[in-house]
């Protein structure tokens, strides 16, 4: 199956909104073993999306857009696509009525007529109805010969997300030309080289095997695919085995969600003493559900007087050593463990830049302070990139030492 993906409207092109849309659909896809072939971005106008539709059907089979099908003025993908295929509009009656019941429940009055625009579905097409929004979905089996198949999806990622995930994932498994299997891995710690390179084993005594990367300062994603369900399950049990230490536990996406199973399994607390970070890492903890079980709060102190007279941060040592020291850093480990009476915490102190560098301590550099119950650890790092990276790759960093402590490793 080949998969196109045309994500549509101005502001993507204008560059007011990230398309995080795209990130996501790549990352299902690949998940089921499906590359894309292409993915454009295309303005919201009638011409430009039909352009982009007549080139994505000479190169792909499956093709999916996200946007413009809204009920304002600039909402144009569905028209545009239903005269590019002569399929007219029609109103579908239980798209009707959940726009109806949609409107109802937002409780603003009487149904403006043009916001029933959205049930309208080309002729002979299929509404797949809109859990999180009021603009169905549309699945449309083109009268061309071979078939193609176009899917329409709204383009706010809170309403694209669980339509593709519920609504247009059981269509593709329906068409896949072959049966696909697949299982993807989140190996924290190791670079992404490492990861290929200490794979490579796995890769050569699999035949068939395909295998997929993916690095972020977090972990690396590991994917692995295959149209044999032996191979891959033979393939899952020697990275299990490579990965043991590394790899995240079955149902945590992310390092924060496995720190929180790990307290939980432990019966333990976690606080934390952010500087250069800016609570980046109690913003990555408290996105988990349920985190409050075991994360107790924290505090963000950029001053020294903050440092001082919350953290328990002597005068002498910023004095002596500056804010951003490995003292200082273990003093506000100390201190906020101390204040929350937690078992477990984590202090961060560094130069996030871009300013505010000196050749002794230049932008980048950062200290990171862990405790797990009675083990402390202190290091110096020198991150690079932009002051976004360095908060990313110190936060990143801080949590997977955590992870490891709390997983028995000696650092």
């Amino acid at each position: 199956m080949k998969v196109a993906v045309l994500c549509i409207g101005d502001e993507l092109l204008k560059g007011a909104v990230v398309n995080t849309n795209l990130t996501y659909m790549g990352q299902q896809l690949l998940a089921m073993g499906i590359m894309p072939v292409l993915s454009l971005e295309v303005p919201d106008q009638p011409s430009d999306v039909t352009d982009a539709l007549q080139y994505a059907m000479n190169h792909a089979d499956f093709i999916i857009t996200s946007g413009g099908l809204g009920p304002t003025a600039d909402d144009l993908t569905k028209q545009a696509i239903a005269d590019y295929l002569n399929c007219p509009l029609e109103t579908d009656p239980k798209a009707e009525q959940a726009v109806r019941d949609r409107w109802n429940s937002l409780k603003r009055g009487e149904l403006p007529l043009h916001f029933l625009n959205q049930a309208l579905i080309p002729h002979g097409a299929e509404a797949l109805l809109n859990a999180c929004g009021s603009a169905p979905g549309i699945h449309i089996r083109t009268n061309t010969s071979p078939e193609k198949h176009i899917v329409m999806l709204p383009g706010p990622p809170s309403e694209l997300h669980p339509m593709f995930d519920n609504q247009l994932l059981p269509i593709l498994k329906a068409h896949l030309d072959t049966r696909v299997y697949t299982r993807l891995f989140f190996i924290s710690g190791v670079p992404e080289s490492r990861v290929e390179e200490r794979t490579i084993p796995i890769i050569e005594k699999h035949p068939g095997l395909s295998v997929a990367y993916c690095a972020s300062p977090e972990f690396v994603k590991l994917f692995l695919t295959s149209e044999d369900s032996s191979c891959v399950e033979s393939a899952e049990r020697a990275v299990r085995k490579e990965f043991a230490m590394e790899m995240l536990s079955d149902g945590a996406s992310t390092v924060a969600a496995e720190i929180l199973h790990l307290l939980k399994e432990r019966k333990a607390t976690l606080s934390l003493a952010e500087s250069c970070s800016g609570g980046l890492i109690s913003e990555l903890i408290t996105e988990v559900p349920g985190s409050s079980a075991g994360y107790l709060g924290g505090i963000v102190s950029y001053a020294n007087e903050v440092k001082q007279n919350l953290l328990g941060v002597s005068e002498e040592t910023l004095r002596k050593h500056g804010a951003v020291s490995a003292e200082c850093a273990g003093e506000m480990l100390s201190g906020v463990a101390e204040r929350f009476r937690s078992d477990c915490a984590i202090s961060v102190t560094g130069i996030a830049g871009p300013d505010g560098g000196t050749p002794e301590k230049p932008v980048g550099l950062v200290f990171i302070g862990v405790r797990c119950f009675d083990q402390s650890l202190v290091t110096e790092y020198r991150f690079r990139g932009s002051r976004e990276q360095i908060r990313v790759r110190c936060a990143a960093t801080a949590l997977n030492t955590l992870r490891r402590m709390l997983r028995g490793e000696k650092l």
